[in-house]
């Protein structure tokens, strides 16, 4: 028998342990979609859902999110998203690495005021779906991006100031 097949029947024999337990692989922060941006976006229990449909529903949107954006292997490479070994992100990090990374598409997002990278951003700011950030992104465009080469850190630093002097969201959103 060469390592190959060696290697291979020890892959089998791992998959099928991992099948045949019936225990989910998790950890506190995060459901069986494991780390990721879907894990903030979706996390497993919020706004008290108590019923396991809700959580089945968010665990396959999270997945879905984590794999259409490859933001589990970006989590785990720079440890944010949920993927530290200890559990917790610096949400400041995480939100400039987040802003490093998309910038020109969440540039177009908050001009429009909608879009996918403008709902993820103003998730990872803490606001709930509801609070108008992506409203109030759109009419502050300008000042947030009043240069086109204004730096990650820039447009960190101006939306946070926004969102502090802003009455509805200072309130609402947690990690401005």
């Amino acid at each position: 028998m060469n390592l190959r097949s060696k290697l291979t029947g020890l892959g089998v024999f791992a998959a099928l342990t991992f099948t045949m337990s019936g225990q989910p692989v998790s950890a506190a922060r995060y459901g069986m979609a494991g780390c990721g941006l879907g894990s903030i976006l979706f996390e497993s229990g919020r706004d008290g859902d108590k019923a396991i449909s809700d959580n089945r529903i968010k665990q396959v949107l999270a997945a879905t999110t984590n794999g259409t954006f490859g933001s589990q292997t970006f989590g785990i490479t720079t440890g944010t998203s949920n993927c530290t070994a200890g559990g917790t992100a610096l949400d400041d990090k995480e939100q400039l690495l987040f802003a490093e990374a998309n910038q020109k598409q969440l540039a177009r997002d908050m001009a429009q005021g909608s879009g996918e990278y403008v709902t993820a951003f103003s998730a990872l700011m803490g606001c709930p779906a509801d609070a108008g950030f992506g409203a109030h992104a759109q009419k502050n465009y300008e000042t947030f991006f009043p240069a086109s080469g204004t730096s990650p850190e820039q447009l960190l630093t101006t939306v946070k100031a926004s969102v502090a002097s802003d009455p509805v969201l200072a309130q609402s959103c947690t990690k401005a």
